[in-house]
């Protein structure tokens, strides 16, 4: 009885802390409507840094060719997207 007491209480200290650390990750950060901006910049530097990592993931053998090329345009065009926009291009 006293074994399954401390299971229980074990289990359910477990999840609380389990859940304090995972919350933080479930959280959104709102974007406020007068900061566009400042997504468009998050939106590009996030294609950016998608194009280095698809780099190094070709370079050392972990795509093919084909998935590749087709994931480069794909980054390069949300990425000039992106610029466009913030250079004042629009769509």
């Amino acid at each position: 009885m006293i074994e399954d007491a401390s299971a229980a209480a074990f289990l359910v200290a477990a999840m609380a802390l389990a859940w304090y650390l995972l919350a933080p990750t479930w959280r959104r950060a709102p974007v406020e409507a007068g900061d566009a901006r400042a997504a468009l910049e998050a939106a590009r530097a996030v294609a950016l840094r998608a194009l280095q990592d698809l780099e190094l993931d070709w370079a050392t053998g972990k795509l093919s060719d084909a998935d590749y090329h087709a994931q480069r345009a794909t980054l390069e065009d949300a990425a000039a997207r992106a610029a466009r926009h913030l250079d004042g291009g629009g769509a």
